[in-house]
């Protein structure tokens, strides 16, 4: 029998799980169908791959590394149903394309590269009409801040932006000798839900870039209570004129941003919007 390749290091930050107990209860959490569209991102030697393959409607993997993504075909391209292999960047595949082409939502699995886990999730957001749900393993910190509610130490941007498009459960965590190479922290496994609201504001807050980019400028000082925040430059907008929008949106200006609830940023964000529209339709 010949021995499967290996590769001498690591090119694209992966930390490939390598418990096979661990690989089968993600597997099973996910409660996969026959009739389910599946993607993988980042199969690497397929410990997850090998639990799915043949056994859902349709099965894409994607690896950005030449190297796994030529393991991958060649360990799974004989099965039937046979997967699709894609060697391209996660960050770049159109997920709606294919949602749009299979006329099904996608499930996506993925043991992340914690480098990427960030602007996975901008993506992720962008195109959540094609999901059905994904199942992603990420480091335990990032985990940790994803899914951060009101008055957690962890709450940011992220949390917001995040809890606004998805709806996320911690399933369990994973430890780092679980992994090879063996990275520093723990992992944890969530699984997030797209999320849609009856509420305007909810929705124009869930997609709206000026809205990102206002929680993200309100967190830059997240030690700041609001009093002293309302200082900070934003747009060109007076600090009174800051001052009373809070007031009117019956927010305490003794807060600091982790302690704002969601609705209450909604608020506020839509009252700075209006206000410089306002103000670009007087100039």
């Amino acid at each position: 029998m010949s021995k499967e390749p290996k590769r001498n290091k690591v090119v694209f930050g992966q930390n490939f799980l390598t418990d096979k107990e661990i690989a089968k209860d993600i597997v099973d959490s996910c409660n996969f169908l026959e009739s389910d569209d599946v993607v993988e991102i980042g199969p690497g030697d397929g410990i997850l791959t090998k639990l799915i393959a043949g056994r859902v409607k349709t099965f894409t993997i994607i690896e950005i590394d030449p190297f796994y993504y030529n393991l991958a075909k060649g360990k799974f391209n004989k099965i039937n149903p046979a997967p699709s292999f894609v060697n391209e960047d996660a960050l770049k595949f159109d997920y709606a394309a294919l949602s749009k082409n299979l006329s099904s939502k996608i499930r996506v699995i993925s043991n992340l590269p914690y480098e990427i886990s960030g602007p996975v999730i901008d993506k992720f957001i962008k195109e959540k009409d094609a999901f059905s749900d994904l199942t992603l393993m990420f480091q335990k910190e990032f985990a940790e801040r994803l899914y951060s509610k009101e008055n957690d130490s962890g709450r940011g941007a992220l949390s917001v932006i995040a809890g606004l498009n998805f709806d996320i459960t911690r399933l369990f965590e994973v430890g780092k000798a679980n992994f090879n190479p063996v990275p520093k922290v723990d992992s944890t496994v969530l699984r997030l839900f797209p999320r849609y609201f009856d509420d305007e504001d909810y929705n124009w807050a869930a997609s709206s870039q000026f809205f990102n980019y206002f929680v993200h400028q309100i967190f830059k000082l997240r030690r700041k209570k609001l009093k002293n925040s309302i200082y900070a430059s934003f747009f060109g907008i007076p600090p009174d004129v800051k001052e009373k929008i809070f007031s009117d949106s019956n927010i305490d200006l003794n807060k600091r941003p982790q302690e704002l609830t969601t609705e209450e940023l909604i608020k506020a964000g839509k009252s700075y919007d209006l206000y410089l529209k306002n103000r670009e339709q007087l100039n």
